[in-house]
């Protein structure tokens, strides 16, 4: 990823989106906002406990650094599942001033045409950002262990293909920091789930007993077996946890800490 910094804020974008000028993305980090210990400080998320009036203030400044249009950014109420929507005219807005109001059981977004802003947040869980170049589309997801379980990075290339005719080969995808294997301890049953999804060896054995699973490299699986070509997937890299200086991670800092975001909107 690249380091885009802009003013005090800590931006990054994928070098495969970035060669597109005809949308605009980045995911954020923890400088430059207004909240306070310990969201501090540029805490995206509504549903943490942080103060609203600094998440909104928060949510403005990398609109403003970004030249997204606050007014129409757009989130769901993530619930950990697999939901994917299309954002219509009827939702624009929804969901950048609180929680409450966000589209209902999304945890994925799809967006047609230009300047409506999209995103996902997280603080270990795995945010990708999706782009067709081709029909000019973009869509964004937050995949956990359940949502990555219930395969929800195919199913947001299946709604692409099947509400727009994406061809998935067409696709441009970036996938954020979340937590590695070298920090992320599962159990049984979780490692179970995310085996049944990817295949037999996307968790791996420790010494201590636990089971150590790859989030970021089970959607990459994903999305290769839903027809993405391999050579327009960045992955990030990051490992959350161990990088929770510059990106949130609830593993690493406990409960309440705040949300870094996944956004993208179309030009």
């Amino acid at each position: 990823m690249i380091a885009r910094s802009h003013d005090s804020l800590d931006l990054w974008q994928f070098g495969l989106l970035a060669t597109h000028d005809s949308v605009c993305h980045a995911v954020t980090g923890r400088r430059g906002g207004v909240s306070e210990a310990p969201y501090d400080e540029l805490n995206l998320g509504s549903h943490v406990g942080d103060n609203p009036e600094h998440v909104v203030e928060n949510r403005r400044r990398v609109c403003e650094a970004l030249g997204m249009d606050f007014e129409r950014l757009t989130f769901g109420q993530q619930v950990h599942g697999d939901g994917v929507r299309v954002v219509g005219t009827e939702e624009v807005g929804r969901g950048r001033a609180s929680f409450e109001d966000g589209l209902p059981q999304t945890d994925g977004m799809i967006v047609r045409g230009p300047g409506i802003a999209i995103g996902v947040f997280v603080a270990d869980c795995v945010p990708l950002l999706l782009y067709d170049p081709e029909r000019h589309l973009a869509a964004a997801v937050h995949a956990g262990w359940r949502g990555t379980a219930a395969g929800i990075a195919a199913k947001a290339v299946r709604c692409l293909a099947e509400h727009f005719g994406t061809r998935p080969s067409d696709l441009v995808v970036g996938v954020g920091p979340a937590v590695g294997p070298c920090c992320y301890h599962v159990s049984e049953q979780v490692a179970e789930a995310i085996r049944q999804a990817v295949g037999p060896d996307a968790v791996a054995a420790r010494r201590d007993d636990h089971w150590c699973a790859d989030l970021a490299e089970a959607n990459q699986r994903q999305l290769l077996a839903a027809g993405v070509s391999g050579d327009r997937i960045e992955l990030s890299g990051i490992c959350t946890s161990c990088n929770h200086d510059e990106f949130f991670s609830e593993r690493k800092l406990g409960k309440p800490t705040g949300r870094f975001a996944a956004l993208i909107a179309l030009r």
